[in-house]
């Protein structure tokens, strides 16, 4: 009898978990980003169907979301460089280059917004599912940032 609870309990155990990993195989199919590039306006043009005042918003927007991560990549070799070439590292250059990277990603987020608010409720829903620059983790895809 004991041996046929283990079982019965086991075999629940088993279908709990089979069916969570399946619902959260769903939940990765339902919110997969697009292919668009956020960097590159010709595309984010064509996929939202900006019309010619929300280009002459966004455009810029883009620009200087480039320019940050141009700017981040070229700060992030320097303060490679310089901490290669010291003996003993010190530990607040790893802080200052953290605390660095952090307000430009917080700027970005400034500029996303920026954009958003630009768009119709239809753009806004498609622009969700753009991948956005996040110079906090080391993702290649979004302009070199590693």
């Amino acid at each position: 009898m004991k041996r046929e609870r283990f079982i019965l309990f086991g075999l629940i155990t088993i279908l709990v978990i089979s069916s969570s990993l399946f619902a959260q195989q769903d939940k990765k199919i339902s919110t997969k980003t697009s292919d668009v590039n956020l960097l590159n306006f010709d595309e984010v043009k064509s996929y939202l169907s900006l019309d010619a005042e929300q280009q002459t918003k966004i455009e810029p927007l883009i620009k200087e979301i480039k320019t940050i991560i141009e700017q981040n990549e070229k700060a992030m070799q320097e303060m490679r460089s310089k901490i290669k070439s010291m003996e003993m590292p010190d530990p607040s250059l790893r802080e200052k280059m953290m605390k660095e990277r952090s307000e430009r990603q917080n700027k970005i987020n400034e500029l996303i917004k920026k954009i958003e608010q630009a768009l119709n409720d239809e753009q806004l829903v498609k622009f969700k599912s753009i991948e956005k620059p996040n110079l906090m983790s080391k993702s290649k895809r979004m302009g070199g940032m590693n």
